[in-house]
């Protein structure tokens, strides 16, 4: 059981941001995926996840061609994801930050017309359940009814990881999830990481903060200029030649 891109290629006008890539994720892995500003990491996400659609090649999950599936439909085959810039309300509670993880697997009659029956009671009454105890195995706050935008950004990358976990996702695609996070919150999401791969769940992870990911992945993932420079156990990647230079060589890349 796995994700598999197949010869992915994204162009952008005249700008190809991702050439020919492929790379597999299996269900109870960490793979991190590093490389340079630019080049096409989040493309890569966005390809696995139905943001853009890609000119050629095909994305496959757990053995179905999911290259024309709509991100909805994508979510409810088990994959779930965070963005670079947490997307949350503001004015709403922590709580309902998290809760909203889970409305792209709730079936409709949920909230329609069986509304307030008992089974759906239990169903709701689960669902917040399991949200308290995200955002406490997160430690993002002692007050669920929090509103979110008094947050730090750290924190409010651990709401969107709490988020993504809601959906009970077989595939867990993080963001920069580290971006913004001190020392301890960072080793909260590491140990919530790996919990979720020894649950089963397969994690894909862009991110700068190369030292988190080396320590936290089993393989590591170069793309440089849209294409795989590199691949396999993060020793050899971060000491491959073409990659150090690459890297070394944008004063962005960190």
């Amino acid at each position: 059981m796995k994700i598999a891109a197949r010869d992915l290629a994204v162009r952008f006008g005249g700008i190809t941001a991702l050439d020919g890539v492929d790379f597999e994720l299996n269900r109870g892995e960490i793979v991190g995926l590093i490389g340079p500003n630019g080049a096409g990491k989040t493309t890569l996400f966005n390809c696995i996840t139905g943001v853009v659609a890609p000119n050629a090649g095909s994305v496959v999950v757990d053995g179905a061609d999911i290259s024309n599936h709509r991100f909805d439909l994508r979510v409810h085959l088990g994959i779930s994801r965070t963005f670079q810039t947490p997307r949350v309300n503001a004015h709403g509670t922590v709580l309902e930050a998290v809760m909203l993880g889970f409305n792209p697997i709730v079936k409709k009659p949920l909230f329609g017309s069986f509304f307030g029956s008992r089974s759906v009671r239990k169903a709701e009454a689960d669902m917040e359940s399991r949200a308290h105890n995200l955002i406490s195995e997160l430690g993002i706050t002692t007050d669920p009814t929090k509103r979110a935008g008094d947050l730090s950004l750290g924190a409010l990358r651990l709401v969107e990881v709490a988020r993504a976990l809601a959906a009970g996702p077989h595939y867990l695609l993080l963001d920069e999830p580290a971006a913004g996070i001190d020392e301890n919150d960072q080793g909260v999401l590491a140990n919530v990481i790996r919990k979720a791969a020894k649950d089963g769940i397969g994690v894909l992870i862009v991110e700068h903060n190369v030292p988190f990911v080396a320590d936290l992945c089993g393989r590591l993932i170069a793309l440089v200029q849209g294409r795989i420079a590199a691949s396999g156990e993060p020793s050899g990647v971060l000491s491959d030649p073409h990659f150090v230079r690459a890297y070394l060589g944008d004063s962005n890349a960190g």
